[in-house]
């Protein structure tokens, strides 16, 4: 086996960095990625992508995230969570449970203020000033990570984003404190949920709490500890502890690209995460034309499952393409809306039929107009 995936659950206090580097000792495999940030402070599901792995990462756009966040109120700091530097306190005694489940409301455009249901809808979202977002070349936590000041040409150059949220519903208000779960579509920023919220009720609030508790197919029933990766290289005389306090790991043996026998066990499939896609089976004649790039008829191919069509995808992706298309001119750095591919909508998983009711996931197509047929995209069977 040399492509997988295996979801790690990340534990607070380091980076998604560390989770890749620990990884990439354990497994011995230089070629590494994930499919999304979690910040220091955050726990939860980080998916690591193997060797040819990595480029699925760009079909998981449509994975809806969950998150359980926890949020006080009274307290602004630069980073919009409790880690950052402490810019404002107030004093929020005054605010009631009914403030709460009305700024949550207010946040989500609905006159509804139900507390039980959740809320649901698109939503514009400023960008924290310490998120990723590019401008002029420059990323803006890059800014404060040197502690440079952000300018005020760029800062005018930050537009809202547009997001999907699925569902966002209050779990418990203990005042000062608030917990809330959201699910939503990639390119959510959390923080800024917290940020917003305290802005409405006018006391300002921090993120204490967050986890990414699902990401598409990825969830913590089917996520592996990193403790628990590190241990079965250990035991296995690939690694050892350089520094205990840190926990920094040494390699006794060279990198390579076959994933080790002992750690098949954590390696979920390439195809895995595509749940949206179709499934279409062909021969073994077949599946070598595909890899060499031959275009599948359908009377070449077994459909097992057509693409799912999620409305909120193709919702939010034609208000995304017109807000992006209005905001270009003035905003040449960081985009607005979130950027989907309605090409998914017509992509299919294939598999090669082994015969005995086994079969081998050979590569990703998509459905073309133009010659009636399935494309390859993408191949992923080692010949």
């Amino acid at each position: 086996m040399k492509d997988g995936i295996i979801n790690v659950y990340k534990p607070s206090g380091i980076t998604s960095n560390d989770v890749i580097y620990k990884v990439r000792a354990a497994l011995g495999i230089k070629k590494l990625g994930h499919t999304g940030t979690l910040d220091p402070m955050a726990e939860g599901v980080l998916p690591i992508l193997i060797n040819r792995g990595t480029r699925i990462a760009e079909y998981l756009d449509w994975d809806l995230k969950t998150y359980k966040a926890a949020v006080r109120l009274g307290v602004r700091t630069d980073s919009l969570d409790i880690t950052g530097n402490v810019e404002e306190t107030a004093d929020p005694s005054g605010i009631t449970e009914a403030d709460v489940i009305g700024a949550f409301a207010k946040l989500m455009g609905s006159e509804a203020a139900d507390a039980e249901t959740g809320f649901s809808g698109i939503l514009d979202q400023i960008p924290p000033m310490t998120s990723a977002v590019r401008i002029e070349g420059r990323r803006l936590y890059e800014y404060v990570h040197q502690g440079d000041e952000i300018p005020e040409e760029i800062r005018e150059r930050i537009r809202p984003r547009r997001v999907w949220i699925e569902n966002l519903r209050i779990e418990d208000i203990s005042l000062p404190e608030i917990r809330f779960s959201v699910t939503c579509s990639k390119g959510t920023y959390i923080r800024s949920i917290s940020r917003d919220i305290g802005e409405i009720l006018g006391c300002g609030a921090v993120l204490t709490e967050l986890k990414r508790s699902a990401s598409g197919a990825f969830t913590e029933e089917n996520a592996v500890s990193l403790e628990a990766l590190v241990k079965a290289a250990m035991e296995a005389g690939r690694v050892e502890v350089e520094d205990p306090e840190t926990m920094k790991l040494r390699r006794t043996v060279p990198f390579g690209e076959d994933i080790p026998e002992d750690m098949e066990r954590f390696v979920l499939g390439v195809d895995f995460p595509l749940v949206h896609f179709g499934e279409a089976m062909v021969s073994p004649e077949n599946a070598r034309r595909f890899l060499d790039g031959w275009h599948l008829g359908y009377r070449e191919v077994s459909i097992i499952k057509e693409p799912e069509q999620d409305p909120w995808i193709m919702d939010l992706g034609r208000e995304a393409e017109a807000y992006n298309a209005r905001e270009t001119e003035i905003n040449s750095g960081s985009h607005a809306g979130l950027k989907l591919h309605p090409e998914y909508l017509s992509s299919y998983k294939i598999y090669r039929n082994d015969g005995g009711g086994m079969k081998t996931f050979v590569g990703i197509a998509r459905h073309s107009d133009r010659y009636h047929k399935l494309v390859p995209d993408k191949v992923f069977l080692r010949i």
